[in-house]
């Protein structure tokens, strides 16, 4: 069997999102494999449509 490196084994699968949490106004976190946010405050979890949903609408 050939052996390899896996490039992203090492790399962190979250990147820091650009809104804010929807509960208590947080950063998130995108585990963008999953789609899905997590709060670095409170730890809540969402959807990343739904988050992208509320930016777009204002809410």
């Amino acid at each position: 069997m050939a052996e390899f490196e896996n490039p992203y084994a090492a790399e962190d699968p979250f990147v820091e999102a650009h809104f804010d949490c929807l509960e208590c106004g947080g950063k998130l976190w995108e585990y963008a494999i999953q789609g899905s946010m997590v709060c670095e405050d409170c730890r809540s979890t969402f959807r990343s449509t739904d988050v992208f949903d509320a930016q777009a609408t204002g809410a």
